[in-house]
């Protein structure tokens, strides 16, 4: 029962108490008040006809009998009876004074009149004559006085009705500022930091208002230093303080993640590098050469919007690398054509005086040692130092391999693979860090075409290059969700974690058709978990905040995957309605001997659990790196150092944690 419910009750019950207590009263007094009058009005009649019985003759029957009728006539009276001396006796007696009963058989059940009859003696001269015995009658006095008790009932309704309405609207404008506390508590379980503006006039009130306003800004604060501290440490760390991009560091630590982790991999690392440019620090002075590389870094980062999950960062000096996903050497070959087209018109343009040469490498396979792959782009770099004319080139292997597939075979290929749904699935348990149950299961999409197995690493920049990111998406989903239909939940309650595109994420249309999905599926989607990577946060938030209110009703939930490779603040982790975070896989890799990165993913987690989100962590390979991360408080763990991506959903259901 709700405290308003309960000042009503109770205030409803003491208003009903008055208002009965009140007619009691009123009741009992007239009651009283009638009784006394009736008594007295038989008593006065009974005087007045003995005094005139006692001028007639006492054999004169008849005008006794008249003066009788006289004063029984007025209907006032119940009973008039004159017994005389010798015995005999003259009776008026009436049943019902009104035509209709004057009140209801149960009202003179509970406010009985007790009427006395009255009596006087009848006497001529010094002899008497009789008596004479009048009792009034009470059919007028109930009457009158239910009509009374009526009129009481009906003021007293009308009394209680407007006070219940008054006590209603009092309060609901009393009670309002708790419901705005009501309120600012779940948004602040919601991570909304919200507060009252309007404080109420009662003191008591005020103060609620105002420590709740307090506590949602300490709160706030300690979020807001917590993030920011995050997110220092992560700049000194990972970022170049002259260009804001990854540095070193950074940089071959996530491109050794990529190149490392037994998982097929595909893309283009590319070096630049600045001829000349400690002269240029002497002669233009060194802030025009930091500068220069402020200006090329946001060059570089505005480039990399057309490929949102490439990695950019400065190695040393005027030395820059990129690597950028791709399906094949012809993408590369087109991909290090815009760099270097790009640089040419607008950061390092003839003005300032300043050449520059850049060199690609293409990486292909299962896994590669990223120091052969920097000394083969290295080798494409110093060819092109030593060409007069070309200043890009793209290193060329003379071994044997596959062959060369054009833009138009790899779309021949992926739409025919959309239209058939020949689409490969496979499992990878997360595990819990409590109790080592399995809590997810990451899928991971995989296609065939010639006897050959296709990871997304390979064939995803076609997909995006020719617009069918969203067709594969709700094909991947589609596939989920029918094998989805053979689990009993019951006995495995997990997730199944399905990676989204950005562009599927910004595509309206896509919202439709996956809500309408969902809607074939009800029992299966609120046991699935979407969740976009960490980068697209810069250009989809809004679309992603969207997208997870419009599937809360359906059960599912919204995660952010890659988490750390992003730029964004780790304010949005308040801002949009998640479920949970995973940690990029770079940070776990030799996380046993790196206290900076224990300490980012403890500070995470931190920040993760203080707004009730989950922490997974990715990537793992290392026992040593494994009970490292356990120790940081992670709720879940994944990665090849528990088993492989397993086939078929049958074999992942069966899986049990060592």
């Amino acid at each position: 029962m709700t405290l308003r419910q309960q000042f009503s009750l109770l205030t409803s019950a003491l208003v009903v108490v008055l208002l009965v207590g009140n007619l009691m009263l009123t009741v009992m007094n007239g009651r009283d008040y009638f009784q006394q009058q009736l008594n007295a009005r038989a008593y006065d009649a009974a005087t007045s006809l003995a005094l005139s019985m006692s001028q007639i003759s006492a054999d004169d029957t008849v005008q006794q009998t008249r003066l009788m009728d006289v004063l029984f006539d007025r209907g006032f009276f119940e009973d008039i009876t004159f017994a005389r001396t010798s015995g005999e006796e003259l009776h008026r007696r009436a049943r019902q004074a009104l035509d209709d009963s004057g009140a209801p058989a149960w009202f003179k059940s509970v406010a009985p009149l007790e009427l006395m009859p009255a009596e006087a003696d009848v006497t001529r001269g010094w002899s008497r004559l009789g008596t004479i015995r009048v009792t009034s009658h009470s059919d007028f006095a109930y009457r009158d006085l239910w009509n009374m008790v009526r009129a009481e009932l009906i003021w007293f309704a009308w009394v209680l009705l407007i006070s219940l309405l008054l006590l209603q609207v009092l309060l609901r404008f009393l009670f309002r500022p708790l419901v705005a506390v009501e309120q600012q508590a779940l948004a602040i379980c919601e991570r909304d930091w919200q507060v009252q503006e309007e404080i109420p006039r009662a003191r008591e009130l005020a103060r609620v208002v105002l420590a709740m306003n307090k506590m949602v800004s300490k709160l706030q604060a300690i979020f807001s230093e917590q993030a920011q501290m995050t997110e220092r440490l992560r700049e000194e760390s990972y970022l170049d303080a002259a260009t804001g991009l990854l540095n070193r560091r950074g940089f071959d630590q996530r491109f050794e993640h990529i190149l490392s982790r037994d998982d097929e991999h595909s893309g283009v690392l590319i070096i630049m590098q600045l001829q000349d440019f400690a002269d240029y620090n002497l002669n233009a002075g060194r802030q025009a050469g930091d500068d220069l590389l402020s200006l090329l870094g946001r060059t570089l980062e505005q480039w990399r919007g057309d490929y949102p999950n490439s990695i950019l960062g400065r190695r040393a000096g005027a030395d820059f690398a990129l690597f950028v996903p791709c399906a094949d050497r012809a993408q590369a070959e087109e991909i290090v054509q815009q760099t270097f087209s790009l640089l040419s018109v607008s950061a390092l343009s003839q003005r300032n005086e300043l050449s520059f040469h850049v060199g690609g490498v293409f990486l292909q396979g299962l896994q590669d040692d990223p120091v052969v792959a920097f000394s083969r782009a290295d080798a494409a770099l110093r060819q092109a130092q030593r060409q007069p004319t070309a200043r890009y080139v793209l290193y060329r292997d003379d071994a044997p391999g596959a062959g060369e597939w054009t833009a138009t075979e790899w779309r021949v290929l992926l739409t025919q693979v959309l239209e058939q749904e020949d689409i490969r699935l496979q499992f990878l348990p997360v595990i819990s860090n409590n109790d080592k149950h399995t809590i997810q299961y990451e899928v991971f999409s995989r296609i065939e075409w010639q006897g050959e197995t296709l990871s997304a690493a390979r064939f995803w920049p076609m997909v995006e290059q020719h617009r069918l990111a969203s067709r594969y998406d709700l094909s991947v989903i589609r596939a989920v969700l029918g094998q989805m239909r053979n689990v009993d939940f019951t006995a495995h309650p997990v997730r199944f974690c399905i990676n989204l595109s950005p562009a599927s994420v910004i595509d309206e249309g896509f919202h439709q058709k996956l809500i309408s999905l969902f809607g074939e599926f009800p029992e299966q989607a609120r046991y699935v978990a979407l969740e976009v990577p960490e980068f697209a946060l810069y250009s989809a938030e809004h679309a992603i905040a969207r997208l997870a209110l419009m599937l809360q009703p359906q059960g599912v939930v919204m995660g952010i995957d890659q988490v750390g490779t992003g730029t964004m603040a780790f304010a949005y982790l308040q801002r949009l309605p998640l479920d949970y975070v995973r940690i990029d896989g770079s940070f776990n890799r030799g996380v046993h001997q790196a206290q900076d990165h224990r300490f980012y993913i403890q500070s995470m987690v931190q920040i993760a659990h203080n707004l009730d989100l989950l922490v997974l962590a990715e990537g793992l390979e290392e026992e040593l790196d494994v009970a490292a991360v356990r120790q940081t408080g992670v709720d879940g763990l994944g990665g090849y150092f528990y088993c492989r991506p397993m086939p078929s959903l049958e074999e992942a259901l069966a899986w049990q944690p060592f």
